[in-house]
């Protein structure tokens, strides 16, 4: 089985580089400094759960105005929430396919919700610092990420 905050971390750098042209400069402590953006998504699969994304709001827009190739005052909150959602759906997808390839996954539309939600389940967390704050993800499994092997031994 592999490590998942690994693989979580792997899809968060690989994701933030190749999509939004942005390099992370290691680990953070976490998400601060004012107002924040909480994407929210539930994937439906082996395992099954739910994944966060959480973002200062000049985190959020400065993601939203690299990835549309837009001025940061050109944005509206519209534009700002949808990359922000987009994004939340890219990394939960990207670690879901390296930690079970062999499954498929149904992934919801994720969602901004005013707080982040409770943790449930087994809980993996990464935050990474980017040049203007940091971007923080938590994903919570309803049960144990394993290989169909793995499932069986006793």
């Amino acid at each position: 089985m592999p490590d998942i905050e690994r693989v979580l971390r792997e899809s968060v750098d690989e994701v933030l580089e190749k999509m939004f042209f942005i390099r992370s400069f290691g680990d953070a402590a976490g998400v601060s400094g004012g107002s924040e953006l909480v994407a929210y998504l539930t994937f439906v699969g082996k395992p099954s759960g739910s994944f966060t994304l959480r973002a200062t709001l000049a985190v959020a827009r400065s993601i939203t105005a690299d990835f549309l190739g837009e001025e940061d005052e050109m944005l509206d909150d519209g534009q700002v929430g949808e990359v922000i959602c987009e994004l939340a759906n890219m990394i939960c997808g990207s670690a879901l396919s390296r930690m079970e390839s062999q499954f498929q996954f149904r992934l919801a539309s994720p969602v901004l919700l005013p707080t982040p939600p409770a943790d449930r389940g087994a809980t993996v967390q990464c935050a990474v610092e980017l040049y203007n704050g940091a971007l923080a993800v938590t994903m919570n499994m309803e049960e144990t990420a394993c290989s169909p092997t793995e499932e069986y031994v006793f």
